[in-house]
């Protein structure tokens, strides 16, 4: 008995294309994907991920100033490249934020620095 040699074609359940493969070549949806993937929330839903996502690079990106400007400042002058890295962050950072950091670093950041190293001194002593 012959056998088939035609691919089977599939009809694509978001816009009725005919297609042979994995995923439609017109709207890129999967074999088998249901015709409505479900509401993802909208504009007003977009622009809060947009927001948080925003945020979250931001907390990011203010921990690993923090922890280069401790890790630079305990080696002295072992890591000039960190060094270099936090000189042209501060060139870009304006002044009123830095001495802001410069407070609150004086104020709270070292005291949880001296507990934590305490802390881990301690742990592995």
């Amino acid at each position: 008995m012959p056998q088939n040699t035609r691919k089977a074609h599939i009809v694509c359940r978001r816009c009725k294309t005919r297609f042979s493969g994995t995923y439609c070549p017109y709207c890129g949806a999967e074999k088998g994907t249901p015709k409505a993937l479900g509401s993802r929330g909208g504009l007003l839903c977009g622009l809060l991920r947009l927001l948080f996502s925003l945020l979250a690079l931001a907390l990011i990106l203010v921990i690993a100033f923090v922890v280069l400007d401790y890790s630079a400042s305990a080696a002295g002058d072992r890591h000039g490249a960190a060094r270099a890295i936090l000189d042209s962050a501060r060139f870009a950072i304006p002044k009123a934020v830095l001495d802001w950091y410069a407070q609150t670093k004086t104020l709270f950041l070292d005291h949880w620095i001296a507990a934590i190293t305490e802390f881990f001194t301690i742990l592995f002593s």
